[in-house]
């Protein structure tokens, strides 16, 4: 019996020394919230911007769209293919997917499906379709529960998940 509880000992001496840590349930990430009205009227176009999350990538003709993580799209002209050049940014915050159809631009804007319309030039860019909530809430990267002052019944009312921050730990 003396065995058994000194190996234990020794066991559980062995894996605090290594940092071990017991299973976290919780996410390491909080949400980045925005007012349902803001984030209605937060797409725009604005410069061009540097490429930190690539997502997915969408080409019409010369034109490559590029996700960029929870932000936006960005606009790259691909007419010299040796030499892209950047064009400017679409802002959409909460966006993790696009699709296109003729001059179209389908992204989802958070929780809402939006469609943009793109044949007056992308300065001229209107959101001509929103259908709203059909889309789940944003997860967590790390796809782990929530703490609790990040419930949806512990938010601010009216407020979206557009995003994602890392926990800084005391």
């Amino acid at each position: 019996m003396k065995l058994l509880i000194t190996i234990g000992f020794v066991l559980t001496s062995m894996l605090m020394d290594c940092g071990y840590r017991p299973y976290e349930p919780f996410s390491e990430y909080k949400p980045i919230l925005m007012k349902r009205a803001d984030l209605e009227a937060s797409i725009s176009y604005t410069h061009a911007q540097e490429i930190t999350e690539a997502g997915k990538i969408y080409l019409k003709g010369n034109t490559i769209y590029i996700n960029e993580k929870y932000k936006g799209i960005h606009v790259i002209d691909n007419t010299d293919p040796a030499k892209p050049q950047k064009i400017g940014f679409i802002v959409v915050p909460g966006c993790i997917d696009m699709s296109m159809k003729e001059d179209i631009l389908y992204v989802d804007n958070s929780v809402d499906l939006v469609a943009i319309n793109l044949t007056n030039g992308l300065s001229q860019l209107t959101v001509t379709k929103r259908l709203k909530k059909i889309f789940p809430e944003l997860t967590a990267p790390d796809n782990r529960i929530l703490q609790s002052q990040y419930q949806p019944e512990n938010r601010p009312e009216n407020t979206v998940i557009v995003g994602w921050e890392k926990i800084v730990p005391n």
